[in-house]
């Protein structure tokens, strides 16, 4: 008993551990956007950019001068399609691209339209189909299991925050909460509310994605960051608020050795004795 004890406690440290590296890190990459935006001002950095501006300011006149947006949009929703079954490009690639390629106001309506269409698909995906890969693996891990299925149906504070944080993947998160048959409309708007501000500050930088060095490029993506490291690190302290919570419910739980019940059951076993 001991021994599993201590395997559960080395297993909750290493989760902790690599959440908050996982947070650390992205907070780091806040940080070293922040420099960037400062040196991108020094006449150095700006000396070697005008290298490359007219480079990109030539390239970013090709792609708005495309004629055809209805045939671009049915493009973008299509790779949407495509990812919820082939997970071969982040959904933060699909917002930059999007923003690239589209006006501003344009490419946040299509980014919505195109969440909404990947989250769906997934999710029936899982109603039908199961709860895949992800499912299998907490299946090894009985607290965060716990935690995740809630009263059966789904935590709606965990799927916000797996909107929120960028470490988790989409289209898993989408599955699981469809095969544990979460309502629908809260299913969209939890995940939708959650990615919010991930899907605005990409389709942002898509939007000056051929302005590499500018703030409004940069900002958004230190805003990103910023939001995604906090997330991440609020995430592993949920956890183990939780934890430590379902193990003082046990522990009230268990019967004591001493406890009244227990003097009950071993008192008849004594007047055998006596007799």
């Amino acid at each position: 008993m001991k021994r599993k004890r201590n395997k559960e406690e080395a297993r909750r440290h290493g989760r902790r551990s690599l959440i908050n590296l996982i947070g650390a890190v992205l907070l780091l990459l806040a940080g070293v956007l922040v420099a960037l935006l400062f040196y991108a001002q020094s006449p150095d950095m700006q000396g070697w950019y005008t290298v490359y501006e007219d480079q990109l300011l030539e390239l970013e006149n090709s792609v708005l001068n495309l004629r055809n947006v209805w045939l671009i949009l049915a493009v973008v929703l299509m790779l949407y399609i495509v990812k919820s079954v082939l997970s071969i490009f982040p959904t933060s690639v699909m917002c930059i691209i999007t923003g690239a390629v589209l006006p501003m106001y344009m490419s946040f309506a299509i980014n919505i339209l195109g969440f909404i269409l990947l989250v769906s698909l997934k999710y029936l995906w899982g109603r039908h189909l199961g709860g895949g890969n992800l499912q299998r693996l907490l299946r090894f891990n009985a607290e965060i299991r716990t935690f995740l299925e809630r009263d059966g149906k789904g935590n709606p504070w965990l799927l916000f925050l797996f909107r929120v944080v960028p470490s988790f993947p989409v289209n898993a998160v989408s599955q699981i909460y469809g095969a544990m048959e979460f309502d629908y409309i809260d299913f969209v708007l939890i995940s939708l509310l959650g990615f919010l501000p991930k899907l605005i500050s990409y389709s942002i930088a898509g939007s000056y994605a051929f302005q590499p060095l500018s703030s409004q490029f940069l900002i958004p993506l230190v805003i990103l960051f910023t939001l995604s490291g906090v997330s991440v690190i609020g995430v592993n302290l949920l956890l183990d608020s939780t934890i430590r919570r379902q193990q003082k419910e046990a522990a009230a739980a268990a019967p004591r050795k001493d406890s009244p019940k227990n003097n009950d059951e071993r008192s008849p076993k004594r007047r055998h004795s006596s007799k």
